[in-house]
């Protein structure tokens, strides 16, 4: 994609953000790069994406309510009862507006990167997986997880397909809300039809 910034270039934009989350999203950046390679996705976007996608993470959850209403971005009942999952639509319009060069498919796998979404773009499911496959975040392959690995490496929809399984019994063990975007996402991905999956022997 020409013209795309590289992530050393809008790094500065973001050198505020505690040295944690910048470390993340470096690692990130380098695994959606990679795993783009893999998978025949643009790995420059890939690296973009996945540096960028967690840059309003460190706000407080009565900001990122605030900064999405300011952005006239919609509100789902379970982002009003649980604001971090705002941190990816605010974070995708804070890069949209800092960041020239970088296409829409930069923005939305900024967006969906904690829920997923139907229709998500190979991109999306990149950078998905890429945060999820972090080794340095917290609980890195908690139990039940410690598969997701390879099976991003044999098949993308199999492998979203996968973590969103896993998180939906965290979720309904601790009684929590679920965002509807990963349930709608997990049925689409589940019912599409097989040859609009990536896949590959191992």
């Amino acid at each position: 994609m020409p013209g795309l910034p590289k992530p050393a270039e809008v790094r500065p934009l973001w050198e505020h953000l505690p040295q944690d989350l910048i470390d993340h999203l470096e690692r990130v950046s380098r695994l959606s790069g990679e795993l783009a390679t893999r998978w025949g996705v643009d790995p420059e976007a890939a690296e973009l994406a996945g540096f960028l996608h967690d840059i309003a993470r460190a706000q407080r959850p009565d900001e990122l309510l605030r900064q999405a209403r300011d952005l006239g971005l919609p509100i789902d009942p379970v982002e009003q009862a649980t604001p971090l999952l705002l941190h990816g639509p605010v974070g995708a319009a804070l890069a949209r507006a800092a960041v020239t060069g970088a296409g829409d498919d930069v923005f939305q796998a900024i967006t969906w990167h904690s829920t997923a979404r139907p229709g998500m773009s190979h991109l999306e499911q990149v950078v998905f997986l890429a945060d999820k496959l972090d080794p340095g975040k917290a609980g890195y392959y908690p139990p039940g997880l410690e598969p997701l690995g390879q099976l991003a490496q044999a098949g993308l929809d199999q492998a979203v397909v996968f973590y969103l399984d896993w998180q939906l019994r965290q979720l309904l063990e601790r009684g929590s809300v679920v965002h509807p975007a990963a349930v709608h996402a997990r049925n689409w991905l589940l019912l599409r039809p097989h040859g609009d999956k990536l896949t590959a022997d191992l």
